[in-house]
């Protein structure tokens, strides 16, 4: 159980998940992701090309809280509630977010149980650069630290701690911000099901996801989640969308983990819903902001 709890659910990352710049350097302690790309263009000569029909997505912070929907068998919790805070920047040169997770289990048996999971990260608008740092305590502390990135029409990940590691993938992964805005261009287009690999430095930071994003009709009629109550978010188009996390090639099995939620076509998300196999979570987007939009030289 805490082994799932640990994951960054990625809204937003994801929201981004998650769940999603002529940004400033983020303030970081040593070992910690930074903002700013790690290298000229020139360096960088396979790095993706930015969609030209990507979605602009909002910088905005979100509250999201979490309770317990249901659960079964031994290993789902008496009882759950938690926090999402979400901080997501949007502009010229890329997508810096940070995330907190805080959820308060009780379990059948034992002793309540706290978990707490911070996350840094820095993609760049071309795809090419992604800088993460994700910090677990509760349960078991854990950190990983490290970066990915494009060179030579392939992917490298280097991690820093918690041990040095490096993974090379073909350049057709996809980082979580980037994978939120096909989800929405695929959406926007009519799609139903939108398979994609995935590599968001969650778990242990050594995997690489298949994701299976379906995605429903359109929505129609007013969101039930406090916060969706934003005058940013009126008339703006949303949908249903589910995410199933599959370890690599294991696409017919049963997934790790699937993340539910109302995607607008802006990058904010509500109604989330956090599926483990043995416990669901929900979470309500409660409040959110939204800063004034950078200005970026064309």
């Amino acid at each position: 159980m805490d082994k799932a709890l640990m994951r960054n659910p990625k809204i937003l990352l994801v929201m981004a998940f998650v769940l999603g710049a002529c940004l400033p350097a983020l303030t970081a302690a040593p070992g910690t992701a930074t903002a700013g790309p790690a290298m000229n263009d020139a360096a960088k000569p396979d790095a993706v090309k930015p969609d030209p029909a990507s979605p602009a997505l909002a910088s905005h912070k979100a509250i999201y809280e979490l309770r317990l929907l249901e659960g079964a068998g031994t290993k789902a919790p008496a009882g759950a509630s938690g926090r999402i805070a979400f901080d997501f920047s949007s502009a010229c040169e890329g997508y810096a977010q940070t995330l907190r997770q805080v959820v308060d289990m009780q379990p059948q048996e034992g002793e309540r149980q706290i978990t707490e999971t911070r996350t840094t990260t820095y993609e760049d608008a071309k795809g090419s650069d992604f800088r993460f740092n994700v910090a677990s305590a509760g349960g078991k502390d854990e950190e990983v630290d490290g970066h990915a990135e494009r060179t030579r029409g392939a992917l490298s990940i280097a991690l820093t701690r918690p041990k040095p590691f490096t993974l090379s993938a073909d350049n057709a992964v996809l980082f979580p911000t980037q994978h939120i805005g096909r989800v929405i261009a695929a959406a926007s287009a009519g799609e139903k099901i939108f398979l994609s690999r995935v590599y968001d430095a969650s778990d242990d930071g050594r995997k690489i996801f298949d994701v299976t994003a379906i995605i429903g009709a359109l929505e129609q009629g007013p969101d039930a989640d406090k916060g969706a109550q934003a005058a940013n978010l009126r008339g703006l188009r949303r949908w249903p969308v589910a995410l199933a996390y599959f370890p690599p090639n294991q696409r017919d099995g049963a997934p790790d983990y699937v993340l539910s939620f109302h995607l607008y076509e802006n990058g904010v998300s509500s109604g989330l819903k956090l599926d483990y196999g043995d416990f669901v979570l929900t979470g309500e987007l409660t409040e959110i902001e939204f800063p004034a939009p950078a200005k970026c030289r064309r």
